[in-house]
């Protein structure tokens, strides 16, 4: 009999949390698993929907159109609407991603009866960032529903410390994977022009004005600098405002959602990322396994990635000056470019590759 597993999700967008339920689904046996997604529905109809790249894998898909991102009332009926999906599937594995989900799905999952929950943390919502109130209320929640999971997966080492309320035998580190296969892109690069690129969902942790601000001093200062913005979201707007507002459109691009990132990498030289706070961060390990060095800033799972002066460079976040002058220190010397590049693909290829992620997982759900 095939074993039922429903993974859930709040949004139906295709980021990086998203792409790996979808490389699960991918690498796990249809005559072994019966496969379902919870998800909340799609709003963007222009941009690939998680929702439609699981169906074509064959999965299940139940849509809950009151499911949010934000806090609500709609989450009580969201718990019922989740407690009687639970009891009509009687799933075997239900495993959580996200903090939304996480909560409800876990809570309810167990009062189901199901016999393992998994929570996978692609993030933390008590993160230092956080007032004291919202972050000391983020974590009693959290803490609450450690008492419904039965394993934990963290995708860094650095939440260890963050998780010290959960026993140590349910809890530990598997890192994200990518499929270097997807990725085998020869470098395009065959002019003078230094490309820099971000490539990302354009929301508030990403902190977009320290990138735009950096990405303009770099442009300024160095007329064989351009640069390229890749992603969607609530910045959107402030992004493009900002780019005419500095007449900065000769060399900076917003270039939106694509669908080609692996060959817009390809014809990069630099990545760039900004966040205030990240717990991996999948596309670094795409950038670095392109050939890419990274800039990045020195915050959560991110040091576990782009190793300081080794793959790339580390900042401290919140200081796009310092951030622009670390893309200067690389895009001035092509041999540090070079081998920093190289270092790069290699981390990748021995520490994050999707068949190690795929193994490590495979491991849990055969347990029950």
């Amino acid at each position: 009999m095939k074993k039922k597993i429903v993974h859930l999700q709040v949004l139906p967008i295709l980021s990086g949390v998203q792409k790996i339920t979808l490389n699960i689904f991918r690498n796990l046996d249809p005559d072994l698993y019966e496969m379902f997604l919870i998800c909340a529905q799609s709003e963007d109809s222009d941009n690939p929907s998680l929702i439609s790249e699981a169906e074509k894998l064959g999965v299940k898909v139940i849509v809950l159109k009151d499911l949010k991102r934000e806090i609500g009332l709609h989450d009580l009926k969201v718990f019922f609407q989740l407690l009687k999906i639970f009891r009509k599937y009687d799933f075997d594995i239900i495993h959580t991603h996200s903090s939304k989900t996480g909560f409800l799905g876990r809570i309810v999952g167990k009062l189901s009866g199901c016999k393992a929950v998994i929570h996978t943390v692609h993030g933390i919502a008590f993160h230092d960032r956080e007032n004291f109130l919202n972050r000391n209320f983020y974590l009693i929640l959290e803490i609450f529903a450690g008492f419904f999971n039965d394993e934990v997966i963290l995708v860094n080492k650095y939440y260890q410390s963050k998780f010290w309320f959960i026993p140590r035998k349910k809890i530990q580190t598997i890192y994200n994977g990518i499929d270097l296969e997807v990725l085998k892109r020869k470098r395009n690069r065959n002019d003078d022009l230094i490309k820099l690129i971000f490539v990302g969902r354009l929301d508030r942790p990403k902190a977009l004005p320290d990138l735009i601000r950096a990405f303009e001093i770099c442009v300024k200062e160095r007329n064989n600098i351009a640069a390229y913005i890749v992603g969607d979201g609530e910045y959107y707007d402030y992004l493009k405002e900002y780019i005419a507002r500095q007449e900065l459109g000769g060399k900076v691009k917003l270039l939106g959602w694509r669908f080609d990132v692996a060959d817009l990498l390809a014809d990069c030289d630099i990545f760039v990322g900004s966040s205030i706070y990240e717990a991996f961060g999948l596309v670094y390990c795409e950038a670095g396994y392109t050939g890419l060095p990274v800039v990045a800033t020195r915050v959560e799972g991110i040091p576990e990635v782009i190793l300081h002066n080794e793959t790339g460079l580390l900042v401290e976040p919140g200081n796009p000056e310092a951030l622009a002058k670390a893309v200067l220190q690389i895009a001035d010397n092509g041999e540090l470019a070079e081998a920093m590049g190289k270092a790069a693909r290699r981390r990748v290829e021995e520490n994050f590759s999707l068949t190690e992620f795929i193994r490590q997982y495979k491991e849990i759900y055969e347990l029950y």
